[in-house]
């Protein structure tokens, strides 16, 4: 695979066209298939069409998820392969698991809370299967990207026709699920696609870079125009650390973050509600105070964390709790989560449950941050750990740690950026 030998403007490489390196990656992937058993290549083709299944609706992306970390567990027992439950963030994956049950079993509701803790746990699960089983061949690897980068880019295909033909709902977009999460799907799915796409547009070839810069600019557009702050932050933020810590390029850097300020800032002129929402409403949700909306309804999940400090209500009871908690208490609101992690975290496993959560989280970011640490010329291995420290950045507001749809979109991209890291730097070892 010749043609992903991809190096910056400095390098004695060819510059690869992008014709050339599509070629280099369906042939991996076609001789890659054809050395694996039937039901071993049904499984990993299954697995490549995931983007794809994702733009569908929540229950076949469940479903999609589920049955390759149930086939993961079923393939580790029938080959007696348990070396994977030897890596440090699996271990505290299942720590936090086991923390998870003890919280469950002092709730109030146990049987629901044991149910929702342990129907969560498919999702590492599935982080697992990906690195240590579908993406252990980076040839598998590299057409995983490219599904997930024509996934983000099919994504804003629809997002633009319904920009033309319905417009903006409140300020937001809904297709193709007619739910405010099309903005999730740019922002967690198509994350370790889109980082990569930026560090190419600032560290590689003048022609590959041009591209790469295209796309990402229209991309990051269209998540302006998802109306969603918080995952447009994500993808900005993310796409200019993933340029700086591989190799770049100064110049083309200033002239990227400046272009994408003229092209937001357009769309901000022509579309003032949009700048509203961006602007004004952002300074005016900043939870410093009981006029923030954000503010009351963390503060209600830190009120409710202070009845159970130490294994806290139990996971995913915050919204059935809540109201018989915190009672008529008009300085807070309950809703169906506290909208930040850690504070979740907090309110429904207690201190013991934020411990070693947070202790799984950071071992995660670690495990993919060895991409950068051991293998920092390949732009995939080195800008892995951004999508994990991007997802899991404390201040910011969240989606529901325990809830379905937001952990499909998060741990799909999870998933692949470990994968990445430990291929790519397993590779570098041989």
């Amino acid at each position: 695979m010749k043609n992903l030998n991809i190096v910056n403007e400095s390098g004695q490489a060819p510059e690869p066209t992008i014709k050339a390196m599509f070629k280099d990656i369906w042939t991996g992937l076609c001789n890659a298939l054809a050395a694996m058993p039937r039901w071993e290549k049904g499984f990993h083709i299954f697995w490549l069409l995931g983007p794809f299944i994702l733009l569908i609706e929540r229950s076949p992306a469940d479903i999609w998820l589920s049955i390759l970390a149930l086939a993961f567990v079923v393939r580790s027992i029938m080959k007696r392969d348990g070396g994977w439950l030897k890596a440090f963030w699996v271990r505290a994956s299942f720590l936090f698991l086991a923390v998870c049950m003890v919280s469950s079993a002092l709730s109030v509701m146990p049987a629901y809370a044991f149910s929702e803790g342990l129907a969560w746990f498919r999702f590492p699960l599935f982080a697992m299967a990906t690195a240590f089983w579908l993406g252990t061949d980076r040839r598998l690897l590299y057409a995983m990207l490219v599904s997930t980068a024509l996934g983000m880019m099919l994504m804003t295909g629809i997002l633009t026709a319904e920009m033309i033909i319905e417009g903006q709902k409140g300020g937001r977009l809904s297709w193709p699920y007619d739910d405010l999460v099309s903005g999730n799907y740019l922002s967690k799915v198509g994350l370790p696609a889109f980082t990569i796409m930026v560090a190419l547009a600032i560290g590689a070839k003048p022609k590959l870079a041009s591209i790469m810069g295209g796309l990402s600019l229209i991309s990051i557009v269209m998540s302006v125009l998802t109306g969603e702050r918080i995952n447009f932050l994500i993808r900005a933020c993310g796409g200019m650390l993933a340029a700086l810590v591989w190799q770049p390029n100064w110049r083309r850097y200033i002239i990227l973050i400046i272009v994408e300020i003229f092209a937001v800032v357009a769309v901000f002129v022509a579309m003032p509600n949009v700048q509203d929402r961006f602007t004004n409403a952002v300074v005016n949700s900043l939870p410093t105070g009981p006029h923030s909306d954000y503010y009351r309804v963390m503060g209600a999940g830190l009120t409710v964390f202070k009845t159970a400090p130490v294994f806290g209500i139990g996971p995913a009871t915050h919204r059935e709790l809540c109201p018989s908690i915190l009672g008529k208490t008009p300085e807070f609101r309950c809703d169906n989560h506290p909208h930040n992690y850690y504070i979740q975290l907090l309110t429904e496993t207690g201190f013991i449950g934020l411990v070693t959560g947070s202790l799984m989280i950071v071992s995660i970011i670690w495990a993919a941050f060895a991409g950068w640490r051991k293998n920092r010329d390949n732009v995939v291995a080195a800008t892995a750990f951004v999508v994990p420290f991007g997802l899991f950045f404390p201040i910011q507001s969240t989606g529901d740690f325990f809830g379905q749809w937001n952990n499909i979109f998060m741990w799909s991209a999870i998933a692949l950026a470990l994968a990445a890291a430990r291929t790519l730097t397993a590779e570098q070892k041989k």
